[in-house]
């Protein structure tokens, strides 16, 4: 007899735990298969929202044995997006999982402001449930809750827009490039190579993605958020152009430096034209 998928174990677990509200299946395993850039494969961990009435209980592995794993290999505890959520990462032997965990004392008032309608006045609300709306719409399963919780996921998703960067975010975004380009400078001018590398790609590179992330979403191209399977869906000239590879050394890190250069005027070109230019330093 096979073993038990996790997302069913989750489930059996979560029936039995009183403080658990609702547990929903999102990510790949939760998606349709119609093509090779949306369905789970052999290298796909699990994904689920969590929402409980006591999060404090998921700040250690204990309440894993009850998944029927074993013991976990990790158990790592993340900072969420929103608030005071905590993401959580179990490896087992055979199998990985993240769960999101959500207080529902918090997902409550989330619920009662969205019955009320305030997701369509409040920037900052629409913004929160935009990130639930933008993992839970590709698919999603309730294994636990549904009857309490689906209602609200499903109103969320056809009212509140994934995640966006309008013109006013992508020259932010901008800025704070240029503002970093000129760190990086610093850093090669003396000598503080590895820094400046760490600098180019949690920076740099990354707010090339993101703004190449934003550049396929208007021109209608599918895209995944954080550089997910961009090697699927992305162009060879784009993969070229976001593509950084440098090592610790000025004569390696100096071309690369200059190449995220361009790609970000090209990308900030596409999107806001001639409203931002690349300053005179």
């Amino acid at each position: 007899m096979s073993k038990p998928t996790l997302a069913a174990r989750v489930a059996t677990w979560a029936a039995r735990s009183p403080e658990v509200a609702a547990i929903v299946l999102i990510g790949s395993h939760a998606r349709e298969t119609g093509d090779n850039t949306a369905g789970a494969d052999a290298h796909s961990d699990w994904d689920f929202h969590l929402i409980t009435s006591r999060p404090a209980r998921f700040a250690d592995r204990a309440w894993t044995t009850n998944l029927g794993g074993g013991e976990p290999l990790i158990y790592a505890i993340r900072d969420g997006i929103v608030g005071k959520v905590k993401r959580v990462t179990v490896v087992f032997r055979d199998e990985e999982a993240d769960f999101v965990v959500l207080p529902a004392a918090q997902m409550r008032l989330a619920r009662l402001a969205v019955a009320c309608g305030l997701h369509r006045r409040s920037r900052s609300l629409a913004r929160a449930l935009g990130d639930l709306a933008i993992v839970a719409r590709p698919g999603y399963r309730f294994l636990h809750g549904s009857s309490s919780w689906e209602p609200f996921y499903r109103r969320v998703i056809a009212e509140v827009a994934d995640p966006r960067l309008g013109d006013a975010e992508a020259l932010r975004r901008a800025e704070l490039f240029v503002a970093d380009y000129v760190l990086v400078r610093r850093k090669l001018a003396r000598g503080e190579f590895l820094a400046a590398q760490r600098l180019l790609h949690r920076s740099l590179a990354e707010i090339n993605f993101q703004l190449l992330h934003e550049v396929k979403l208007r021109r209608g191209e599918r895209s995944f958020p954080d550089a997910r399977r961009i090697e699927r869906i992305a162009s060879a000239t784009e993969l070229a152009a976001v593509t950084v590879a440098a090592g610790p050394a000025e004569a390696l890190l100096e071309p690369a430096l200059q190449k995220c250069v361009t790609t970000c005027r090209d990308l900030m070109r596409e999107l806001v034209g001639e409203r931002w230019r690349w300053p005179d330093l």
